[in-house]
């Protein structure tokens, strides 16, 4: 859900005075989810996790965001812990900043795009065109990516995953 109200004392909801999600349920969903990853090498430490909790509640706060129970970030951990380029030493820190961006992207397409389609798109630009840097899809890709789900909500939400291909992307590291 989107809420915007920032400092409207007079709307209905008041999202300062709510609690944006269920930091035990989020919590408990990656402890949960350590058995899943574990087969990648990838496990959660308790202060990882409660790092994670507090990131994804400061997101949530700045992009005046609401989610229900574990919300979206043990989804982002199952998709991404097949990452090849996700390891033991990054795997808090990708996740951490993948929240931040999945917000930003939520929040530019006002919502135009499931979570999970959102998760496999962020996962295919992270993976074959930003190859394993969250800071190169940030800075580099998060405008592209949006004018892409934008156009595509526009027209044809089929073709959503494959409309970034069409526009002779090239890797600027070259």
């Amino acid at each position: 859900m989107y809420f915007k109200n920032k400092g409207n004392k007079n709307s209905l909801i008041n999202i300062s005075q709510m609690q944006m999600s269920d930091p035990t349920a989020l919590k408990e969903a990656l402890i949960d989810l350590n058995s899943q990853t574990y087969e990648y090498g990838l496990v959660l430490t308790v202060k990882q996790v409660n790092r994670l909790t507090d990131c994804v509640q400061k997101s949530l706060r700045e992009s005046d965001r609401v989610e229900i129970g574990a919300g979206i970030m043990p989804v982002l951990a199952a998709e991404f812990c097949t990452s090849v380029f996700v390891t033991r030493e990054n795997y808090a820190a990708v996740l951490e900043e993948l929240i931040h961006v999945f917000f930003q992207v939520k929040t530019a397409v006002c919502d135009r795009i499931s979570d999970r389609d959102l998760v496999r798109l962020l996962k295919d630009y992270y993976e074959n065109k930003a190859f394993g840097s969250v800071e190169i899809m940030r800075d580099r890709d998060i405008d592209r990516l949006i004018k892409y789900i934008e156009m595509e909500m526009d027209s044809d939400t089929s073709a959503i995953a494959d409309v970034y291909e069409s526009d002779g992307y090239t890797d600027e590291r070259a």
